[in-house]
């Protein structure tokens, strides 16, 4: 869809500050790590847990003891040891990219944020929205009327109060499509000679 991703840490370019050093990001690192490191300590999946657990926290305790004597040692071997942990937290907390259908359902989701309590808007005020916005500031009308048509709006003449004939979105048309889709009858010929009864129960 030509959309960089959104930073979730932080303002201006997407593609910088999606890099950007961010208390956010490295907070969600952390958190991360320590999750993996309890799962791991803990061995909640391991199918001797109690052996398991008592060997990994046998090994804690002796790593825990070297680094502490390690750190009394060479104390710069701490500041080396805490700038490894901040950039594997920076690293692990790395937003991900959305998919192509997450997009879209934003997109969806945001044009009908901009009707607000009508029942359509028109098509220059959802460019103007949009290219307000750093993740799509690059694109112009006509690429923003193609990734329209990609998520399925077909723009169309609506009327707005006492403003008409321009074209715009209906609301009608967003419902539709952020709406799950029906379940498809059957395909198969249901057999007029015999009953739903008779096809449930077997016969003798």
């Amino acid at each position: 869809m030509e959309l960089p991703p959104v930073p979730e840490f932080g303002r201006g370019r997407p593609r910088l500050a999606a890099q950007r050093i961010h208390p956010r990001r490295l907070a969600r690192g952390h958190l991360t790590l320590w999750a993996r490191a309890r799962a791991w300590a803990i061995a909640a999946d391991h199918p001797s847990r109690g052996k398991a657990v008592a060997a990994r926290g046998a090994g804690i305790a002796a790593g825990t003891l070297v680094a502490w004597r390690a750190a009394h040692t060479e104390p710069q071997l701490l500041a080396a040891a805490a700038g490894a942990y901040a950039i594997a937290a920076w690293r692990t907390g790395r937003p991900v990219p959305p998919s192509v259908d997450d997009l879209k359902r934003r997109l969806l989701l945001g044009v009908r944020d901009l009707m607000g309590d009508q029942d359509a808007v028109f098509l220059r005020d959802i460019y103007d929205a949009l290219q307000a916005r750093p993740a799509a500031a690059h694109l112009d009308d006509t690429r923003l009327r193609a990734v329209l048509t990609l998520c399925g709006l077909n723009p169309r003449q609506v009327r707005i109060g006492a403003t008409g004939g321009r074209l715009g979105i209906r609301r009608t048309d967003v419902d539709a499509l952020l709406s799950p889709e029906p379940v498809e009858a059957p395909s198969e010929p249901v057999d007029a000679g015999q009953g739903p009864e008779a096809e449930a129960v077997d016969q003798a």
